[in-house]
């Protein structure tokens, strides 16, 4: 023991009662229990200097851990004994806390719900043990752990991990404690370089765009990431603002797609060249091995608006990578402060203004082909006369306008045909425009109530057209059988005022259209659909050469209230639809030359038509009778001539179907059948 601590300690305890004897009477009866304590806590500790136990009910003063020694300890040690928890070895004698008396210590920590239980002997530990043993816990003399003024203090164990600027050695010998950081591994250091993986120069208004990414491999040891320093330099249009913010709201820091650290836009440093950076706190654990680095993003989180100067690519900024800073598993801390790593070109766009943001149109599946409508004498019909479909790709959307035109022939006005024209959408009817004067009108609707696109979302609308009453006689001036409609709408922005939700701007990016079918308007008429095809390879002249047999079925329908007559054997081949008087029109493509065949070519084409099913065979036609259907079969042969030599291929296709009024082999009504594709067969090889 030291004969200095020990004087210490007996000056103390005469300074108590000085103290006391001074005070002023009125003040004794307060200071006495005060200075009392002190008296027992000096007491105390002269009886540990001088090798003694601690008074009954006085815990050990802390803290206590590897490498402490002296009373306090074996204090420590009697009380794990006496609690069961230590036992110590024959010949080793107690005073040294050593990894037994930490281990038994851990123990009795655990039994009695001390935390962290890792075998220190602190305050919070000492706490408890005083409890137990019905006293309190010494404090150092002098009170408080700051070293008083004049004097020299030595802890027990030194600091952990040792101050900077210091080197600390543990009394008694051994090795400075190595910091307990979690990390596995010794000496460490990290490689960095830059990939483009997920990188965008494009950041849309109210989205975290990831414009910088570097690859993060760590060597040596695990390392702990604890900050990035990142610069952004602006590259502006002298009408644009060169201020950070007033583009990004906060520069984030994603570790493998998870964000790990964050600072405000408005906290970074500008310098004298315009030049905004910072250092980012961050918290991200590096495992070394090449198989364990980590992917880093610098993400740029813009503003949910930005000013019509500012956005676009002709306003953009580089982030550059600057530093790095990591500790190591040995608890140095590091700086990488890898060159070359950057990105120019960021730049903020409105949503509505973006490349990936954009408004689809297509035709919709039951988009109406060209084709006769049965209209009635009397009332109203509705028919559709375009559906489309409308995605919106990117982003939110709304509309509450929409654009279409209309067309039509055989009367004067648009409105002798059509009252009124109807936006739909499913059952529910969007907008209402009236017919008006002219052949052809623009459409403008004007929603009662916006129509939302949600991102991904597809919705499907129609154009309908409320068609009046047929005249039983056409003529110029009125609606009569024969008389044509069409309507059409495109994605364009003058058809539609679709706007992104984000930021109530007009939606830039737009694709698609409807294509449009004529609809020819009858009281009186046929209809007609291709039932099925097929196609035979036939023996010709030699085993090298072979013709083919196409057949073709249709189905032709009344669908008036008076008869019609279909001439059965009136056939005619030709290039196109020439409005024949035959009751069939065909040709045969060439699909080497690309070429169809004309009447001229006859020579080689045989073809013949048969009633397979309904209707009744007259002399030269066959009957069918008001809203009711026949089907019939056009069988046709293919001989190519010499001049058509080698392997070739062809296909039927069908133009039209003439009927009559009466049982005659003149066609007097010619009925295209379109669209062209929908009475076609597919391309057949021939070998001549």
């Amino acid at each position: 023991m030291s004969m200095k601590n020990l004087g210490l300690t007996l000056v103390g305890v005469a300074v108590a009662f000085t103290l006391l004897v001074a005070t002023p009477a009125s003040a004794q009866t307060q200071s006495i229990a005060d200075l009392m304590a002190i008296i027992d806590q000096y007491t105390a500790q002269l009886a540990l200097l001088q090798g003694g136990a601690p008074a009954t009910g006085v815990a050990p003063v802390p803290p206590l851990t590897i490498g402490s020694a002296g009373a306090e300890v074996t204090a420590l040690q009697d009380f794990l004994i006496m609690k069961g928890f230590l036992t110590m070895p024959a010949g080793v004698a107690k005073g040294t806390f050593g990894n037994l008396t930490q281990a038994a210590l851990a123990a009795w920590q655990t039994a009695n719900g001390v935390t962290p239980a890792l075998g220190y002997y602190g305050s919070i530990t000492a706490a408890k043990m005083a409890t137990m043993m019905g006293g309190t816990v010494l404090s150092p003399i002098g009170g408080g752990t700051t070293c008083p003024a004049g004097f020299t203090c030595n802890p027990t164990v030194p600091a952990t991990p040792c101050p900077a600027g210091f080197t600390c050695t543990p009394i008694g010998g051994g090795t400075t404690p190595t910091p307990d950081t979690g990390l596995t591994g010794s000496a460490g250091s990290v490689t960095i370089t830059q990939t483009s993986t997920d990188v965008e120069d494009e950041v849309l208004t109210g989205e975290t765009g990831k414009v910088l990414g570097f690859k993060v491999e760590a060597s040596g040891s695990d390392v702990s990431v604890s900050n990035v320093r990142v610069k952004f330099t602006a590259a502006v249009d002298s009408s644009a603002s060169d201020r950070l913010t007033s583009y990004a709201d906060e520069i984030v820091i994603l570790a493998d797609g998870e964000e790990v650290g964050s600072l405000d836009a408005s906290d970074f440093s500008r310098d004298s060249s315009g030049v905004y950076s910072a250092s980012i706190p961050v918290s991200q654990i590096v495992k070394m091995s090449s198989a364990e680095r980590v992917v880093f993003h610098v993400g740029f989180r813009a503003g949910d608006s930005i000013d019509s100067d500012d956005d676009g690519s002709a306003n953009d900024w580089t982030a550059l990578f600057v530093s790095l800073r990591y500790t190591d598993a040995e608890g140095v801390v590091l700086t990488d402060s890898t060159t070359g790593v950057s990105n120019a070109g960021v730049y903020v766009n409105r949503v509505s203004a973006s490349t990936d943001v954009k408004l689809r149109m297509a035709e919709g599946s039951n988009n109406p082909k060209t084709s006769n409508i049965k209209v009635p004498t009397s009332g109203t019909t509705d028919v559709t006369l375009a559906e489309f479909t409308l995605k919106a790709e990117g982003a939110d959307m709304y509309f509450d306008q929409l654009r279409a035109s209309t067309t039509i022939s055989g009367t004067t006005n648009v409105s002798d045909i059509a009252s009124d024209f109807y936006l739909m959408r499913g059952s529910s009817r969007l907008a209402e425009v009236a017919g008006s004067t002219g052949t052809s009108q623009a459409l403008t609707f004007s929603l009662d109530n916006t129509e939302e696109l949600s991102s991904g979302d597809t919705e499907i609308y129609k154009i309908v057209a409320k068609v009046k009453a047929i005249a039983s006689t056409n003529t110029t001036t009125t609606f009569g059988g024969g008389d044509t409609i069409t309507a059409s709408t495109s994605a364009t922005v003058w058809n539609i005022n679709a706007k992104a939700d984000s930021d109530g701007k007009s939606v830039t990016e737009r694709a698609g259209s409807v294509t449009t079918y004529t609809q020819t308007l009858y009281n009186e008429g046929i209809q007609v659909t291709k039932v099925s095809d097929s196609f035979t390879l036939l023996p010709n002249d030699t085993s090298a050469n072979v013709a083919g047999e196409f057949k073709i079925t249709l189905r032709v329908t009344n669908f008036g209230s008076n008869d019609v007559y279909i001439p059965l054997n009136s056939l005619a081949t030709t290039s196109t639809s020439v409005g024949s008087t035959k009751g069939i029109a065909f040709g045969i493509t060439d699909g080497t030359t690309a070429t169809t065949s004309t009447v001229a070519d006859a020579t080689v084409i045989t073809g013949s038509v048969a009633r397979v099913t309904g209707g009744v065979e007259k002399t030269n036609s066959v009957l069918i009778s008001g809203g009711s259907s026949a089907d019939f079969v056009l069988t046709t042969s293919l001989n190519p001539t010499p001049a058509y030599t080698g392997t070739r291929q062809y296909r039927i296709q069908v133009w039209s179907i003439g009927h009559a009024t009466t049982d005659t082999a003149t066609a007097a009504t010619i009925v295209d059948t379109t669209p062209v594709e929908d009475f076609r067969t597919a391309f057949q090889t021939i070998q001549n």
